[in-house]
């Protein structure tokens, strides 16, 4: 495994973030301006974050944020999704289709 994880772990520590296992965690984090959307959230959140954190090519960040009513919504800050390691694994019919 890579990564500036050092950096990472020192936003984490000041945002008093708490460990919820297999490299997740949950803070509070305190934006700035009112009315913000979710996309004014996220790009907050990248900016901070960016600040003390390299990032590399392959490097992954997602992150949950809730609107002002509680609702959350998540996006990679940094990369994107990739196929998961279970893929292939399983028997899959034609037409198979997802429950949501």
């Amino acid at each position: 495994m890579r990564g500036d994880y050092n950096n990472l772990y020192a936003f984490l520590d000041n945002n008093n973030a708490l460990d919820c296992g297999n490299s997740n965690s949950a803070f509070e984090y305190h934006f700035r301006g009112t009315d913000l959307t979710y996309d004014d959230k996220f790009e907050q959140l990248k900016t901070d974050i960016n600040k003390t954190v390299k990032f590399e090519k392959n490097d992954r960040l997602y992150a949950i944020v809730h609107n002002d009513e509680g609702i959350p919504r998540g996006k990679f800050l940094f990369g994107q999704r990739k196929t998961p390691v279970w893929d292939g694994f399983g028997r899959k019919e034609e037409d198979d289709t997802l429950p949501f």
